[in-house]
């Protein structure tokens, strides 16, 4: 479904009428001469996919649109779910994904891993991967199968969920209160610890990140919170995960972590932050000082070096740019490398996962060396930010890295965002490029206060 396209709701006869379309399409399933995973398809051109979610929004919701797609993907309830103890489980993950669904192109799981491997976020763990069990996407309302003995759980969950939808109301209520972790003194001396270990040459780069959590006066709806970001960005992977205990996550990310299919590989460095400017002239005086800034130069380069070191072994043709270029976003601008390959045949989804996570752009450089220091500087455990989420497809699969994001429980919402401190560094600097990146956020919640 388009993102353009204006909310529509269904009618009082259509609902019923797509239920029951779907439930006379499972009574007619024969499991003797079906070929599971079944999707069970019905035309539904009138329904909104986040007024339809907003509606099942108790009933695992989730939704996904890709950078390169209009669509959106909104799925509610759970066919089957994967669950990862460490992100070291990532191979095992996916191999049990693509034998749940065998051949089948249609259906994807969705869902991530944390950032470090551990299970910061209760309902969300280390890793999690959910196959929906309704799905509506380009106009289809999908109902998933995964085997004989899954038919009557099917027929139940399909009881639950809600046809009979209204149009979403995306408004929000008064900011009542923000807090930053850490807050600008606090910052200040990370920042200056970080640029301490940048000239001891324990590490060549580190990314530092902040929590802002703000507090409304009421209950903050997710669904609206992930339609806004999609209707107000471009560029960006916009995603809304809920799996549970009252939290979800959120965001619209511009990075591609990868995007595998069959072979080809395709993946991207971004690092190197500009605001938009407020009329051609100044946007292209700011792009043009981004491209000639030194420091933001030798951030980028760090990561594309990094991109070439983690894949040499793992392609047998890898092609990165060796100059950026601009990705202008509604309200930033960054530096751009493409990254693309041939894969070996040996490689897997997990292994590239495994690989490329986390990469210098939202961890740091060496790697090994920048990830303990995190921990250690960092007021707060990281969960899913700026880890790696996305789909699981029979034959291909994409990641984003979830920056820009952030965690809605009740009334709060926790904010993150990072910025990649090197040599040259500056604590001001630095602390307004994290503002500016999760004003994104901050402009459509009309939290500018």
């Amino acid at each position: 479904m388009s993102k353009k396209r204006t909310q529509a709701s269904l009618n009082t006869a259509e609902a019923p009428e797509l239920l029951q379309k779907l439930e006379q399409k499972l009574d007619q399933l024969d499991p003797t001469q079906a070929h599971f995973p079944i999707a069970i398809n019905v035309p539904a051109p009138q329904m909104d996919p986040w007024s339809w979610l907003n509606a099942n929004r108790k009933s695992t919701p989730i939704a996904w649109s890709d950078r390169d797609s209009e669509s959106t993907f909104a799925g509610v309830g759970i066919a089957a779910s994967v669950d990862a103890k460490s992100n070291h489980d990532a191979s095992d993950s996916v191999a049990l994904c693509r034998e749940i669904l065998r051949d089948n192109q249609q259906l994807r799981f969705f869902g991530g891993f944390s950032f470090d491997g551990t299970d910061a976020w209760q309902s969300f763990g280390a890793g999690k991967l959910v196959l929906p069990r309704l799905q509506l996407a380009d106009e289809t309302l999908t109902l998933v199968v995964v085997s004989e003995s899954d038919i009557a759980q099917a027929r139940l969950d399909l009881q639950s969920i809600c046809f009979d939808v209204e149009p979403l109301d995306t408004n929000f209520s008064s900011l009542e209160s923000r807090t930053d972790s850490p807050n600008f003194d606090g910052w200040q001396s990370k920042i200056d610890e970080a640029l301490s270990l940048i000239r001891s040459e324990v590490i060549e780069k580190i990314v530092l990140a902040r929590k802002a959590k703000m507090t409304f006066a009421d209950p903050l709806n997710p669904i609206a919170l992930a339609n806004r970001l999609q209707t107000t960005t471009h560029d960006c992977f916009v995603f809304c995960f809920g799996f549970g205990d009252q939290t979800t996550f959120v965001g619209a990310t511009p990075e591609r972590l990868f995007l595998r299919q069959e072979a080809q590989l395709r993946s991207e460095v971004v690092a190197g932050t500009r605001m938009r400017g407020s009329d051609p002239a100044e946007d292209e005086r700011l792009a043009i000082e981004l491209l000639t800034s030194d420091k933001d130069q030798r951030e980028h380069d760090i990561v594309r070096k990094s991109i070439r070191q983690r894949l040499h072994k793992f392609v047998d043709h890898l092609q990165v740019d060796t100059q950026a270029s601009i990705l202008r976003l509604v309200k930033k601008q960054h530096l751009r490398s493409g990254v693309q390959g041939t894969l070996k045949p040996t490689v897997d989804d997990g292994m590239l996962l495994k690989r490329l996570h986390p990469t210098p752009a939202v961890g740091g450089y060496p790697t090994e060396n920048a990830l303990p220091e995190i921990a250690r500087i960092e007021p707060f455990n990281r969960g899913w930010y700026a880890a790696p989420v996305g789909w699981i497809g029979a034959d291909r699969a994409q990641f984003a890295v979830a920056i820009r994001s952030g965690v809605v429980q009740g009334n709060s919402l926790s904010l993150f965002s990072g910025a990649g401190i090197v040599r040259g560094s500056d604590p001001l600097e630095e602390w307004q490029e994290v503002e500016n990146k999760i004003q994104d956020f901050v402009s459509v919640l009309n939290a500018d206060s």
